[in-house]
């Protein structure tokens, strides 16, 4: 899994990134509310949305929205905290690399980051579950406005982390019948396994931003493997980047 380290750009390197990247550009409506508020320090605790992730009649829910549909029965959600849980599944065979199918994803706005080289990630935009490349290490989708999402009519985002889970580490991608799929692989033929419960994590809020700094911190807390950046010291180096 790749580790996302954020900071805030300055308004002549947003003004090159959207020249650069047109995709970029064309889903402002997604970042225009959080450009301006990445270093403030009063976290909002209030943005997580209430609703714990519940799967039911083979729907997932994430924050009172149906977030896939179509899910199959060796899908678990293990409950984390009121608004976030680890979603895994279980096979009969067991293997080194695993590939399960989490649900469909269809006519919703989202945003991928993935790995489209060893060390580098680059940003996808689509509506389905079709446009999500494989080695996704992040998926965030838009929830629209107007939809019940715990009685609110502000656009909500739900957030999708594929973790290491054990020895196995995992990342999310999509299939032609627009599901969501994650993989599990250990790298090491002799460590197999037929299940992991806990490969991606799942959280929800009204503020996309906010959303991904405050699941680090809850992944922080519970992994113990890795410091988030507000407590790390930044190099002089960060300084020429």
């Amino acid at each position: 899994m790749v580790q996302i380290t954020m900071f805030s750009p300055s308004p002549r390197a947003l003004q090159l990134n959207y020249h650069f990247s047109p995709s970029l550009a064309t889903n402002q409506k997604l970042f225009s509310r959080g450009l301006v508020r990445i270093n403030t320090k009063a976290w909002r605790h209030s943005m997580f949305l209430s609703s714990k992730p519940v799967l039911k009649d083979g729907a997932l829910s994430i924050g009172g929205k149906d977030a896939l549909t179509g899910v199959p029965d060796n899908v678990v959600v293990t409950p984390l905290t009121n608004s976030s849980a680890f979603v895994g599944a279980t096979s009969v065979d067991e293997s080194s690399r695993l590939v399960f199918k989490l649900g469909v994803i269809q006519d919703i706005r989202l945003l991928c980051l993935f790995r489209f080289k060893m060390w580098w990630m680059i940003p996808r935009v689509g509506n389905s579950g079709s446009d999500v490349p494989v080695e996704t290490q992040m998926l965030l989708l838009e929830a629209s406005k107007g939809q019940d999402l715990d009685d609110s009519n502000e656009t909500s985002y739900i957030l999708f982390l594929p973790i290491i889970d054990g020895d196995f580490r995992s990342s999310l991608q999509g299939n032609s019948s627009n599901e969501l799929e994650f993989c599990v692989e250990s790298g090491d033929p002799a460590i197999v396994t037929s299940q992991s419960l806990k490969a991606v994590f799942v959280n929800s809020g009204n503020h996309p931003f906010d959303l991904i700094q405050e699941s680090m911190k809850i992944l922080e807390k519970y992994t113990g493997t890795f410091a988030h950046r507000e407590s790390k010291q930044a190099t002089e180096l960060t300084n020429y980047i």
